[in-house]
């Protein structure tokens, strides 16, 4: 079977991006191996089909129909048929991204209201709100994406970490007040 190199090889070599060093590369390789060989000829022969295929456009009304169909397939699932463990590690993806866009909000709120104290700032303002809700959404799905393949590779941390909530939240009842107490005699 081709590792990654080679399989890195055979798709450079479809888009025509390879170099003459790393097609003698290739071409010995596949001589090599027969069945590499029938995969790429396989690959080549699909490649040349979908070039070769005619061109048209989508329906206008393409995107919103899948919409509506994964719209009714979410309402269809059956809440049982969902591990518990997705729901809690959904809970806590929601949690974190509750905790990152407060702060943004906050953020996007108080520059909003500058700028519309200067009109002639508003436009810059809009684009500056923007760009920064597109940074921090894209930051957001990176965390969610990778505390869900973290949590799907230690899924007994998890329960450790649901574990420590209640943990947190008698240690601050137990000793905030006393945080505010000693703060205030000082």
């Amino acid at each position: 079977m081709a590792n990654e190199r080679q399989r890195q090889l055979m798709q450079e070599a479809l888009d025509e991006k390879l170099a003459p060093e790393e097609q003698a590369e290739l071409r010995s390789y596949l001589d090599t191996s027969v069945r590499d060989a029938v995969m790429y000829q396989r690959l080549k022969d699909v490649d040349t089909m979908l070039r070769d295929a005619p061109h048209e456009r989508a329906p206008h009304r393409l995107a919103a129909s899948i919409m509506a169909r994964l719209a009714e397939m979410a309402e269809s699932m059956d809440p049982r048929h969902l591990s518990r463990l997705s729901g809690l590690a959904l809970a806590m993806s929601l949690a974190l991204v509750a905790a990152v866009m407060i702060p943004a909000l906050v953020l996007v709120s108080w520059l909003l209201l500058t700028a519309l104290g200067a009109g002639a700032g508003l436009v810059a303002a809009i684009e500056v709100v923007v760009a920064l809700l597109a940074v921090i959404l894209g930051m957001a799905e990176a965390l969610l994406h990778q505390m869900q393949v973290f949590l799907n590779a230690n899924p007994g941390l998890l329960a450790v970490m649901i574990g420590l909530i209640p943990v947190s939240l008698i240690w601050l009842i137990r000793f905030a007040p006393r945080k505010r107490t000693s703060d205030a005699a000082s």
